[in-house]
């Protein structure tokens, strides 16, 4: 081999393993340090945008997830129910507005009357991951609202 067939291949060589580190680079910061280390139990990682009520969410891709299982005091009523603020207040300090949850969906009843996705919300809270559906029932601000077909039995949330 000559000397320019040798800088030949010396620059694919090269440029090959900087395509490779720029992939895993790439790759790498993609990932958010949250979804590596997510349980099995959450489907999916979502953002959300506001908390619409005491059981109700909305995700930054405009998606409603209605917390399945419970049923919180109903805000938009006239008047509204006792309790309904308050539960409101309560799941936004556990869902803030950009921040990141998980959704386990319903597997046997994913959407309900309103196409609201149902579904556990998970938050991750000092490294650990809670169940906000049974957080909302522990502390009073909803009430168990269990519609069959359900994969979730809200009762067993109660004693953890």
């Amino acid at each position: 081999m000559n000397q320019l067939e040798n800088r030949k291949y010396l620059l694919i060589f090269v440029a090959l393993v900087l395509a490779g580190l720029l992939c895993y680079f790439i790759f790498r910061i993609g990932r958010s340090k949250t979804s590596e280390n997510f349980p099995s139990f959450v489907e999916r990682l979502v953002i959300v945008k506001r908390v619409i009520d005491g059981d109700t969410i909305e995700l930054n891709n405009g998606e409603r997830v209605r917390l399945v299982g419970i049923n919180a005091p109903e805000l938009y009523h006239d008047p509204p129910e006792p309790g309904g603020l308050e539960a409101k207040e309560f799941l936004e300090n556990l869902c803030l507005a950009g921040s990141t949850v998980g959704l386990n969906v319903d597997d046997m009843k994913p959407h309900d009357f309103y196409d609201r996705t149902l579904a556990v919300v998970y938050v991750l809270v000092d490294g650990k991951w809670i169940n906000a559906n049974a957080e909302l029932l522990k502390h009073g601000f909803a009430e168990i609202l269990f519609i069959p077909p359900s994969e979730f039995n809200p009762w067993e949330w109660l004693e953890d």
